[in-house]
């Protein structure tokens, strides 16, 4: 099946639709209950969120937020979501998502891309590997507060 996929920027008018993408993809990670943190769709930045679109429907989205490197001087951009709707994986989606969010950081004139990905996410592993990602020695540490 090809699909007529669109990625663009995703506006306020935006915001109940990614909230059900966000809901769908909480639901699968086994998160309950709704987020308190506000949907980011704020065009210019420094945090973007990507919606792709078949037809009329929302089946996919990519959350980005632009960082500054203080030792480097740089600035980069940091992948932190992508989910795609099940019924639309494996049809290029997630790549658009991707590629788009890769465009994106160098419109916007950034030395690096990087993304925040789970060890055991094979299918996103080998979309960024596609892409040309390469696994960093940097290990991403969390702490729930």
């Amino acid at each position: 099946m090809d699909l007529d996929i669109r990625i663009r920027l995703a506006t306020a008018a935006d915001a109940e639709r990614i909230a059900s993408l966000l809901k769908t993809f909480r639901s699968e990670l086994g998160h309950t209950g709704q987020s308190a943190v506000p949907l980011p769709v704020n065009q210019d930045g420094p945090q973007y969120v990507l919606l792709a679109e078949v037809g009329d429907h929302a089946v996919g989205v990519a959350s980005l937020q632009r960082c500054h490197h203080l030792v480097r001087g740089t600035t980069f951009l940091l992948l932190t979501d992508i989910y795609v709707l099940g019924e639309y994986r494996r049809h290029g989606v997630a790549t658009s998502l991707l590629t788009e969010s890769i465009a994106l950081g160098r419109r916007i004139g950034c030395a690096d891309f990087t993304m925040i990905a789970r060890e055991d996410d094979k299918p996103t592993l080998a979309t960024a590997a596609r892409a040309g990602f390469v696994k960093h020695p940097d290990l991403l540490l969390d702490l729930t507060l």
